[in-house]
């Protein structure tokens, strides 16, 4: 009996996560529609700095498109663990994510100790502290 309701317990839960990780992922199909169109720099009608700030919204566009393109591909694999039974386990370690942390990042795949982990090994394997990288992408 109590097997029973655990199990319920838990089917009702990942309803819940699928119907948060498809909202999510349902906003973002939006926004890339939406936004779908890059715009065009005027090179025949302006004069230089109409051509390089036409420039500059044809790369924010295609940023925040990639960006938002990225983080849909990480919504569908947390929509993959979730039908798996992974979600909410740490991909590295095996132990529970603390939900506080899946709340705050819904597509999470790893704790915080093993994100902190990959964070220090992909730094210093382009050889910058993960501090200084940080400083270096917000200065920017």
């Amino acid at each position: 009996m109590a097997d029973k309701v655990i199990e319920i317990t838990k089917a009702r839960k990942n309803d819940r996560t699928r119907l948060l990780l498809t909202a999510e992922l349902n906003g973002i199909a939006a926004r890339l529609h939406s936004e779908a169109e890059v715009p065009q720099a005027g090179v025949v009608s302006g004069d230089f700095l109409d051509v390089a700030q036409g420039v500059e919204h044809q790369e924010l566009a295609r940023l925040s498109a990639s960006r938002l393109m990225e983080r849909a591909r990480r919504l569908r694999i947390a929509l993959t663990r979730v039908s798996d039974g992974e979600y909410g386990l740490c991909s590295e370690c095996g132990v529970a994510i603390p939900p506080k942390r899946l709340l705050a990042v819904l597509d999470a795949t790893t704790c915080v100790a093993c994100q902190s982990q990959l964070e220090r090994v992909r730094a210093s394997a382009r050889g910058a502290r993960p501090d200084a990288e940080h400083r270096e992408e917000v200065s920017a």
